[in-house]
């Protein structure tokens, strides 16, 4: 599938930005929606406006971005959003809008960019943890607060805030491919411990037990392999899921423990998604 990405110039490509939005994550509140005018002037101040376009140059995905800082004064990119329309999604189009972002942030003399992500959502955590190299060590309960998009409408809008630092080795390599996929089996062999067990009830696999007496060096947290098919089943077996999340991230966080992988393979024909948490961050970031 042929598409370009490029920054975006016209207030008639901003326009295209609002019309995007709505049409990536169902948006009927306009409230929900960045406006133009925002994205403009952060672009104009040192931000970052980019569209995807087809063939036909119709926008299919866009990202934006703006200046920020860590509460260290660590000067950093702020990622608020990237989307890419249903028909074009599993085409590399998120993937090339994250590479480009990257390199126009680099030429600032920035080496981070963080933005906020549901955890349960695994094509996301595929993209950012497989492909990417981010890591993530802050879990924000209900960050938004109520929203009235379709993918988020009805339940609190908990949030991963992930670090991408560019010029580090773990990302070099995972850019490059250089890196064999880590797989489930390999790591069980190294003692890690599991933090939580899981159950199938009515085709659906819900959270069951929560393990939080550890210290071992590498942990496993099992998430749904399709977050949205659990909320269309059940509104409440969902929340049961974030709160699930909230409790085991938000401990380990607070424990010194960051994300570090993505695991999500087919076992006895169903898709099992983990995430692999690590203490030593160090490692984490420079290994390869």
């Amino acid at each position: 599938m042929a598409f370009s990405i490029r920054t975006l110039n016209t207030v008639e490509d901003f326009h295209r930005a609002e019309i995007a939005q709505r049409e990536i994550w169902g948006i009927e509140d306009d409230t929900e929606v960045v406006p133009k005018d925002l994205m403009l002037i952060a672009q104009k101040s040192g931000g970052l406006a980019l569209g995807a376009y087809n063939e036909s140059h119709e926008m299919i995905g866009l990202l934006f971005g703006f200046l920020g800082q860590t509460d260290e004064g660590h000067w950093k990119h702020c990622s608020h959003m990237m989307g890419v329309l249903p028909a074009y999604r599993r085409a590399g189009v998120g993937e090339a809008l994250k590479l480009s972002q990257r390199e126009f942030v680099s030429k600032q003399g920035i080496d981070l960019i963080t933005w906020t992500v549901n955890p349960l959502e695994g094509v996301n955590a595929s993209l950012n943890f497989g492909k990417l190299g981010v890591i993530c060590r802050r879990y924000h309960p209900n960050f938004y607060g109520d929203m009235a998009d379709g993918l988020n409408h009805g339940l609190p809008s908990d949030r991963f805030e992930v670090e991408w630092w560019i010029n580090r080795r773990r990302v070099e390599m995972r850019l490059q491919e250089k890196e064999k996929r880590l797989r489930l089996a390999d790591i069980q062999k190294n003692g890690a411990h599991f933090l939580n067990s899981t159950v199938v009830k009515n085709g659906i696999r819900l959270p069951q037990n929560t393990n939080l007496n550890t210290n071992a060096a590498t942990l496993f947290f099992e998430v749904p392999a399709d977050f949205q098919a659990v909320k269309a089943a059940s509104m409440q077996n969902a929340l049961a899921w974030i709160e699930h999340a909230r409790e085991i991230f938000g401990t380990c966080f607070q424990n010194g423990y960051a994300v570090s992988e993505f695991i999500s393979e087919v076992s006895d024909g169903e898709r099992r998604n983990f995430f692999v948490l690590q203490r030593d961050l160090s490692t984490i970031l420079n290994k390869g």
